[in-house]
């Protein structure tokens, strides 16, 4: 008999859990208001982005008009980031709405489902459910602190060469701005000989400007990969693997897009006393 009430009260404890996760942390979970400091620090970096993408844009622009054929290559160079840029802005925003959905996918449907399965493993099938709720919620924690975490890391490389990136940006600006006054006096040699001496400059001058930002935009490129995409997918393996070192359990077998294997779950009703699946 007192076992019966024990297995009635935790029974009871069990479903209040999955209550209370589905109403009160799942909205707070997945309440904007709760990840601001995060969701700040992708909106920077998505600002950040948007500059370097008009800018890479506007420069090649400006290096295009630089007379010679030699800078036209940096030209094309710098055309192309904007493609690149435009991909880690998408990583960027999917990053910004996962925070949410993840936290109320979490707390309003895993770990439910994982306190409603420790609730029946008191009745029924209780070596196979424990082990299906503790790999949900394991993987309900993962999933609810990767994103925030990741980019707490980040923002330590980030922050590092901000100075950098700035630079990169003002560096473009200064060198379309030379050149817009070129570009409007194109096929025009001599005005834009007077334009050259009065920049002080000359065309190898201005492509080894060209040549300088370039570079310096293939070492922003790498940083903001790093910082926001790179750095995410290790911080998520980072996880697994301490979940793994500390419980055992090896949760990236029970993530998409690899699921519990047929002769995993027939080996586990078998060991639970159950022969057929």
């Amino acid at each position: 008999m007192e076992n019966v009430s024990k297995k009635i009260f935790y029974t009871a404890l069990l479903l209040l859990i999955a209550l209370v996760s589905c109403m009160f942390l799942g909205d707070k979970a997945s309440s904007v208001e709760t990840h601001q400091e995060t969701i700040v620090a992708i909106d920077d970096k998505v600002e950040t982005v948007l500059k370097l993408t008009a800018t890479s844009t506007i420069a090649s622009a400006g290096v295009s008009a630089i007379p010679g054929d030699t800078a036209t290559p940096i030209a094309e160079k710098l055309a192309d980031f904007s493609e690149y840029f435009l991909l880690i802005l998408c990583v960027l925003y999917a990053e910004k709405y996962l925070i949410t959905i993840l936290g109320a996918a979490s707390f309003k449907l895993l770990i439910p489902i994982a306190c409603v399965m420790l609730a029946i493993a008191f009745y029924k099938w209780p070596g196979v459910l424990r082990k299906i709720a503790v790999k949900l919620i394991a993987v309900a924690l993962v999933l609810y602190v990767v994103i925030p975490a990741s980019v707490k890391v980040s923002d330590m490389i980030y922050l590092t060469y901000q100075e950098s990136i700035n630079q990169t940006i003002s560096s473009a600006e200064e060198l379309s701005d030379d050149t817009a006054a070129i570009s409007s006096a194109a096929g025009n040699e001599s005005v834009i000989s007077q334009i050259l001496e009065k920049l002080s400059e000359t065309k190898e001058s201005l492509t080894d400007r060209a040549a300088n930002i370039l570079n310096r935009f293939i070492e922003t490129l790498a940083v903001i990969i790093v910082t926001s995409c790179i750095i995410p997918i290790l911080v998520l393996l980072f996880f697994l693997w301490l979940i793994r070192m500390v419980t055992g359990i090896d949760v990236s077998a029970y993530m998409p897009p690899h699921g519990p294997k047929r002769h995993g779950i027939r080996k586990a009703l078998k060991s639970a006393g159950k022969t057929s699946v």
